[in-house]
């Protein structure tokens, strides 16, 4: 199947890598197109594996076809309905052209078409026709529709247990989603803080497994898992002895302090971040990986044991900018 990601704008990068991994971990990815914020992937993989778990995209749909927008109205002319003509249907544009394009009243003439041939319904209706438009124009049957307001209630400050530092849940699912080869992947935050990667991965039906240094930590991160209605194994530890832990994991997702704090025991950032990948090559399976968040990706001595998959830069605010990092054990 060809599938049509309408991505967020949130980072040039995170939002196509994420929509071509969730495809990756449920069979296959071959990225046909990528147009502003629209990726269009070949894919053996079943909707219903991947599409509950995307983060960082406003919509999935099937993809139907690409094309210049001066041929967009006489290719949906000679589009084949055959097999939905009797669904009733809705048409919605959606551009990057703001001043070039009236999206209303391209939305109308294009709905007119397709009411040649299928019905309209703009309320209730049976299929939903999307059209993007960046740089050309692409047609999909939408498949789902990201509510990413479930983001935003899972805010930190709006659980139990909160940090000034906690990591957006969007975010937090997007490298999880990047990190994790399969939907089965047990993973493992050993710097769990408040939670947030823990949450997502449970709420994804992943089997979920936390660790902190900080008694305080984990105490909080159980109480916001129970404010949610849901569970993960947590343990009180160093991140050198995730051993004690008693299993491998098949993922580590986590977003280490940075540098001297009470958090870190007054460690230095360098020594904190050696001794953790140490641990993290020690306690992966087979070729496992890690997700993590880095200031700046030198402080990562890991050539010896980690190939680079992914690296992206994300800027928080002017002081600060995050390295969303993935890593395959070697």
């Amino acid at each position: 199947m060809r599938y049509l990601f309408e991505l967020s704008g949130e980072h040039p990068e995170l939002p196509s890598l994420e929509a071509e991994a969730l495809l990756r971990s449920c069979g296959d990815a071959d990225l046909i197109e990528k147009d502003c914020l629209a990726a269009v992937f070949q894919s053996s993989s079943v909707p219903g594996d991947f599409a509950s778990r995307i983060s960082l995209s406003h919509y999935l749909s099937e993809h139907m076809l690409s094309t210049e927008l001066d041929d967009l109205s006489s290719e949906i002319e000679k589009f084949d309905f055959s097999g939905i003509e009797n669904a009733s249907i809705s048409v919605r544009v959606a551009h990057e052209r703001r001043g070039q394009i009236d999206g209303r009243k391209l939305t109308r003439e294009l709905g007119g078409i397709v009411s040649r041939s299928t019905g309209i319904d703009l309320e209730n209706p049976e299929m939903r026709l999307r059209v993007y438009v960046g740089n050309r124009a692409h047609l999909g049957i939408q498949l789902k529709a990201v509510d990413r307001s479930q983001y935003e209630k899972r805010k930190n400050r709006f659980l139990p247990f909160t940090s000034p530092i906690s990591i957006h849940p969007r975010l937090a699912r997007g490298l999880i989603n990047l990190t994790a080869k399969s939907v089965k992947d047990i993973v493992l935050d050993p710097f769990c803080g408040t939670g947030a990667f823990l949450i997502e991965a449970a709420l994804m039906q992943m089997e979920a497994y936390g660790s902190d240094i900080s008694p305080k930590m984990i105490a909080g991160s159980r109480r916001n898992l129970e404010h949610l209605g849901i569970e993960a194994h947590l343990m009180q530890t160093d991140v050198g002895e995730i051993g004690r832990l008693g299993r491998r994991f098949d993922c580590i997702v986590t977003d280490p302090p940075y540098g001297r704090s009470a958090s870190t025991n007054r460690e230095p950032a360098d020594a904190l971040y050696s001794r953790a990948l140490d641990a993290f090559s020690e306690n992966l399976v087979g070729r496992g990986r890690v997700g993590i968040i880095v200031p700046n990706t030198d402080i990562l001595d890991f050539e010896d044991r980690f190939k680079l998959v992914t690296n992206a830069s994300l800027r928080v605010h002017r002081s600060l900018i995050r390295n969303f990092v993935v890593l395959e054990r070697i």
